[in-house]
């Protein structure tokens, strides 16, 4: 049976797809997150101005690849499909980064790339059950003093264009469980 996901543009190069994977690729997914699936740990520290590295699939030996979570590359190869069907143009999958977020947690705005680069950004909200109440929404710079709030729903993403300024918000008090998300860079051919 094939997989239909559904999807809107909620502001120039923006859109919010739902149901992005199969159940069964969703709950792949959240596995990795999970320490008895994975050997890598999660961090939180990042340099600024630098590309991220908490969290960050790096090549294990040093090199540049996307290292070496072959669930999470077979998953961007996914994403990357569907993205491409939403834009309509080809890309091809160039990182991808994971984010673990927990009560009081909250983030900077940043970019992902500049504009010259032509990166799309897939950010996949990656826990299995999650309260709109709890917060976690990402927030996306649209353009000047406009912002837009997109809210963190499960199986759900953010594809955009990755020089927008953007930010995953913390869970709030209400929340006892962390947020967790995989942010897929795209180049745009």
């Amino acid at each position: 049976m094939s997989h239909s996901f559904r999807f809107a543009e909620k502001a120039p190069k923006v859109f919010f797809v739902q149901d992005v994977l199969s159940y069964k690729d969703f709950e792949a997914v959240n596995d990795e997150f999970k320490p008895l699936n994975n050997h890598w740990s999660f961090t939180k520290s990042e340099q600024h101005g630098q590309a991220p590295v908490f969290g960050n699939l790096a090549e294990s030996r040093g090199g540049l690849s996307l290292g070496d979570c072959h669930k999470f590359i077979e998953i961007g190869s996914k994403i990357n499909l569907l993205s491409q069907k939403i834009l309509g143009s080809a890309t091809q999958l160039v990182r991808i980064n994971t984010n673990i977020q927990f009560t009081g947690q909250e983030s900077n705005f940043h970019v992902d790339s500049s504009p010259e680069m032509r990166w799309w950004s897939f950010v996949l909200f990656a826990n299995m059950s999650w309260s709109t109440e709890w917060g976690g929404e990402l927030i996306i710079n649209t353009s000047g003093h406009d912002y837009l709030g997109l809210p963190f729903l499960p199986n759900c993403g953010v594809l955009f264009d990755g020089s927008l300024p953007h930010k995953g918000s913390a869970p709030n008090r209400l929340c006892l469980n962390h947020r967790q998300s995989v942010a897929f860079s795209l180049q745009q051919l």
